[in-house]
């Protein structure tokens, strides 16, 4: 049985914001409760070929050693992880919007014998899973963005507009 599931957010920041929080995939786990141990295996972190550790905890305590398929910096990432009678092809894009926004988009598509066996409550909890993921994300990556802007410097005195004060 093929399930398919995805889930977008819409976050205020540009997609090298989302991709800084996501990049750092040791630190999955200190943002988003679904991750627990991660850590790269094999390969340069984020190439076609790598594979990483990634233990979820969540819906249900599971251990896998995905495969990168393909990465485009900020731009989206995808990978294949496998374990007995389950296969799971899992992307995500970060896409710039013209209002200066990011849409952050995940699908993944899972098979396997295993899938027969995921009645609907548990398949609702793994679409919950995705979302939850995209929403811990989306915070992060704001975050980013606001620490950037608050670092700028502020415009030189010459900038600023002159403002008269009336006369007493």
């Amino acid at each position: 049985m093929a399930l398919h599931f995805e889930a977008s957010v819409i976050a205020k920041c540009k997609p090298e914001h989302v991709w800084r929080k996501f990049e750092s995939l040791q630190q999955w786990g200190w943002w988003n409760s679904i991750v627990g141990q991660t850590r790269w295996l094999e390969g340069q972190p984020w190439r076609k070929g790598s594979r990483f550790l990634m233990e979820l905890v969540r819906p249900k305590r599971l251990t896998m050693k995905p495969l990168i398929l393909e990465a485009e910096p900020p731009n989206k990432v995808g990978w294949v992880g496998t374990t007995t009678g389950f296969r799971g092809e899992h992307w995500f894009s970060f896409e710039a919007q013209a209002d200066g926004t990011t849409l952050i988009k995940t699908w993944e598509d899972s098979s396997g014998w295993a899938t027969m066996f995921f009645g609907s409550g548990f398949r609702q909890k793994l679409q919950s899973m995705h979302e939850e993921w995209l929403q811990n994300l989306k915070a992060e990556a704001e975050k980013i963005a606001r620490e950037e802007t608050a670092r700028q410097p502020a415009p030189a005195a010459s900038s600023l507009p002159v403002i008269h004060q009336p006369k007493a």
